[in-house]
């Protein structure tokens, strides 16, 4: 009686109740949301089959495709106020919050300058390079740090080698990257402020909603998910060496309430970090 319940309430974004059904979402990007997709909806009862749609130009016109007639399903991204009127979010940090973790970019000659630093107030007489359509601008600013902010067009490792900024705080997925000999990822600390990347259905699709919120708690519980979050994750940890350095938090002002920052489950801890 709940499959069929669930198959009726589904015929909204699979267009018949056939089997399988399908789940439409944009394709490219990272292979890891996707195949985190497939693994949480082979948890359902019902057969469900991702399908890619392509041509999707940008983050914000695959939001308001979802529940299209020939639009998407379901949406990732790093969620937002806006996204979260615009969307149904389930509230299940997919990257584990990693995507908040940014590791500081100096010159060979300021290799140490963050070595004392335990508490965000310690990084106030820096200048951190930040663009100007990054939500880190923002955030860096609420927590009372000093920032220039420069354009698309600039040339921050210019800056950075010129002195007009101490540090870039890069994503940790820019560990990987060799900024030149002069340039390098300071060895001590890394700055945190909480962010989530959220799966996004459309508001009134609250059938697809409870099974990928289910399927994700599943995939939880019995492990699959963390096998497959370190399965592309922990080479960059690892490199990242973020168990070995001091975790600098700010607050983020841009973080809904609705994030679940209280579940330990859902973020990387120290645990994690040994991996």
């Amino acid at each position: 009686m709940q499959k069929l319940l669930l198959v009726c309430l589904l015929i909204s974004f699979s267009g018949l109740a056939s089997t399988p059904l399908t789940v439409r979402y944009s394709a490219g990007g990272h292979a890891y949301p996707a195949e985190l997709l497939t693994l949480i909806l082979s948890k359902s009862a019902i057969t469900m089959v991702p399908s890619e749609v392509p041509d999707i130009p940008s983050q914000n016109r695959a939001i308001r495709l979802l529940g299209e007639k020939n639009g998407i399903d379901v949406f990732w991204g790093a969620t937002s106020l806006e996204w979260e009127k615009q969307a149904k979010a389930i509230l299940i940090p997919i990257d584990k919050g990693l995507l908040g973790y940014r590791i500081p970019v100096v010159h060979t000659s300021h290799k140490d300058m963050f070595a004392e630093v335990t508490h965000s107030r310690q990084l106030t007489p820096f200048v951190f390079g930040l663009r100007e359509d990054w939500p880190d601008s923002a955030i860096f600013k609420s927590n009372e740090l000093e920032t220039l902010i420069y354009g698309t067009g600039a040339e921050p490792i210019a800056m950075l080698r010129s002195g007009r900024i101490d540090a870039l705080p890069y994503e940790i997925f820019d560990i990987t990257k060799n900024h030149g000999d002069d340039i390098i990822h300071e060895p001590h600390i890394a700055i945190r402020y909480p962010s989530a990347v959220y799966f996004f259905v459309a508001n009134n699709n609250q059938a697809l909603h409870k099974l990928l919120y289910d399927g994700l708690s599943a995939a939880i519980a019995d492990g699959s998910f963390d096998t497959l979050f370190f399965k592309y994750f922990a080479a960059t940890i690892a490199q990242a060496n973020l168990k070995n350095r001091r975790i600098i938090e700010l607050t983020n002002p841009l973080l809904p309430r609705s994030a679940p920052i209280y579940q330990p489950q859902f973020w990387l801890d120290k645990n994690s970090l040994t991996k």
